[in-house]
């Protein structure tokens, strides 16, 4: 295989999970607010800014309520994105949600923020199927 014709079949990992992103409908989906778009912006230039980073969106079993939110910057070349993975763009920003946690956590509708405040400062998650959050809301029941 020659160098081209291998720079094109890494390239082509990025533009395929690019073409299946959909920006969620109102309700559906997952997306995020602009400051936390320009957040993830910022953590991507920190870490690079590979075209080939996306923002992972998780839930995992623990915390207080049952399930805890995941949220990773991850690259393409070493975390491939599956064909039964879920993928949304919003603002400019690839958000890939693994099938389980998607259905499992019920994530449709969710909708992350960035907060600063004087308690600090991090992501948020607007979670409409959320059937009781705790008070730290990082972890909830769906």
């Amino acid at each position: 295989m020659s160098a081209a014709s291998d720079a094109t079949t890494n390239a082509g990992t990025r533009p395929q999970a690019r073409t299946r992103a959909v920006p969620p409908a109102e309700g559906e989906g997952v997306r995020l607010t602009e400051l936390a778009a320009q957040r993830v912006r910022e953590y991507i230039a920190k870490m690079g800014g590979a075209d080939t980073m996306y923002l992972f969106f998780g839930v995992k079993g623990g915390g207080c309520s049952g399930l805890t939110y995941v949220l990773d910057l991850r690259d393409e070349q070493s975390a491939p994105v599956a064909e039964t993975d879920e993928v949304f763009e919003s603002h400019g920003i690839l958000i890939v949600c693994d099938f389980k946690s998607y259905e499992v956590g019920n994530l449709s509708g969710t909708t992350i923020d960035f907060q600063e405040g004087l308690m600090g400062k991090g992501f948020t998650f607007q979670n409409p199927n959320a059937k009781h959050s705790c008070g730290c809301g990082a972890s909830y029941s769906a």
